[in-house]
């Protein structure tokens, strides 16, 4: 009943905050419309952190439409008609007939079954925690922690390693950790894809997709490799139990060769990764041209030819079964609607980056570019274990665009960074859905543990963000 209540309380306040801001007069930079439409900022970050994702997001957006920003038809359009909503949408597909063809299955399975690993237990574990993180980038966080956690479970079992256990704990908050570097990786699914194409809107020059994975790639398997290291040489649990582990126990039941509808969805999966990262490595020419206009439709191409193609009798993709079972609309709506927000937020008829830059400039002016990127990375990651990442994400963008020009600093750099560690949520339950699922697995973890091992953690990923992906930043952006 309390959490009935608190819902419902939450929403009025949200509500009321966009209400009111409708009847304050302009004040310093700030014009009417900025006025109205940083009530809608506001209250629709206080839904998405407090209430839901979902209704909070298309709420939004028709809010936006009484601001007199725009008339409700072009706001909708912006919102639902965006290139990288679409595109978005279509990823997702993609990735759940991946995971619907059982791709993920053998990929998992060839990690875990190395002979290699045989009386080597950090071996064992680096090679899973690998699994883990490539399984995330090709689908997302959520389904790779439930493909790889039941394989720790039967490990457990047949060990004898039980609840409290430090090597079972560390073991389950790492899988987290590295599906998190996953979600990281990729900028064409998920959150990044909305904070980056706000970012395009904002200053005018995009991040490309293969710029932001030439940093994202290394600084999550230098994250991965300092997590593995950190449990063998910081935590350094009991792993006498493994040193007799053969890894042949998770190949009793040995997966039959690929058929042939899987080797089409693999196809599939290299055919649209090729197509969206290899355009910046091609010499301008009619061909560069094609592919980089197409880079957002290309996932609605591969979905449509694989809709057409029946194989072993029916259609590669069931459209309707896989959406219906894969399709994650509060991720879909949450982006178009922050864009859309985003992109009023920012402009200048409103007047608010004026203003930031008014409030913030005492707090940044004469401080080093190196100090300013350190900050932002560092709020980014504090933040994002409280918040929303996109919340986060929208709310950095703005700031680190004005300030970066004020000071010199590369605005692409700092971003880049900021919008990777925004991915890496797993302190607080409320941080994302993978921190609500670590928190929730009270079968096998303490609440302590999780927040001791997820702090160190998270924090170890800052500095390996900063240590790492700093200067290969700017080396890939100049």
């Amino acid at each position: 009943m309390n959490g009935k209540k608190n819902y419902y309380i939450h929403s009025l306040i949200g509500i009321l905050i966009m209400v009111i801001f409708a009847f304050v007069p302009p004040f310093g930079p700030v014009t009417e419309v900025g006025v109205k439409v940083l009530g809608v900022f506001l209250g629709t970050m206080y839904l998405w952190t407090f209430v839901d994702t979902l209704w909070p997001s298309l709420f939004g957006v028709l809010m936006m439409g009484l601001t007199g920003f725009g008339n409700f038809n072009s706001l909708l359009s912006s919102t639902f008609g965006s290139p990288i909503v679409v595109m978005l949408f279509f990823v997702i597909l993609m990735t759940g007939a991946i995971t619907e063809e059982g791709v993920c299955e053998y990929i998992s399975r060839w990690f875990i079954t190395r002979k290699v690993s045989n009386g080597r237990p950090w071996v064992f574990t680096a090679l899973f925690l690998t699994g883990v993180y490539i399984i995330s980038v090709l689908t997302a966080p959520t389904p790779t922690i439930f493909i790889f956690w039941p394989i720790l479970y039967s490990l457990f079992a047949t060990l004898g390693y039980k609840k409290g256990d430090k090597y079972a704990t560390l073991m389950l908050i790492a899988v987290v950790m590295a599906a998190s570097f996953g979600f990281a990786t990729t900028p064409f699914k998920g959150a990044l894809t909305g904070l980056l194409g706000n970012y395009a809107k904002v200053t005018g020059a995009p991040i490309e997709y293969l710029s932001f994975m030439a940093i994202s790639v290394p600084v999550s398997l230098a994250g991965l490799a300092v997590i593995i290291l950190s449990m063998r040489f910081i935590f350094r649990p009991d792993i006498a139990l493994l040193k007799d582990v053969n890894v042949e126990m998770f190949n009793k039941k040995p997966l039959p060769p690929m058929n042939l509808r899987q080797k089409a969805m693999t196809a599939a999966l290299i055919v649209f990764i090729i197509w969206v990262l290899c355009p910046p490595l091609l010499p301008d020419s009619p061909i560069k041209q094609i592919l980089t206009a197409s880079q957002n439709a290309i996932p609605v191409l591969i979905i449509a030819v694989c809709c057409f193609l029946k194989v072993e009798g029916k259609p590669l993709v069931n459209f309707n079964a896989i959406a219906a079972k894969y399709m994650i609309w509060p991720v879909v709506l949450i982006v178009g609607s922050a864009m859309t927000i985003g992109n009023a937020l920012t402009d200048e008829a409103t007047g608010i980056t004026v203003l930031l830059k008014s409030v913030l400039t005492p707090v940044f002016e004469g401080k080093s570019p190196l100090i300013f990127t350190v900050a932002c990375v560092t709020i980014a990651c504090i933040l994002t274990n409280v918040c929303n990442n996109m919340v986060v994400g929208m709310l950095l963008i703005p700031i680190i665009h004005v300030f970066s020009m004020e000071i010199g600093a590369s605005a692409a750099v700092i971003t880049s960074l900021s919008m990777y560690m925004v991915c890496i949520a797993v302190v607080t339950p409320a941080a994302s859905t993978t921190s609500a699922i670590l928190h929730g697995n009270s079968t096998w973890m303490n609440t302590g543990e999780i927040y001791k091992y997820g702090i160190i953690m998270t924090v170890l990923s800052l500095i390996t963000v900063l240590a790492v992906g700093l200067p290969i930043a700017s080396l890939v952006f100049g």
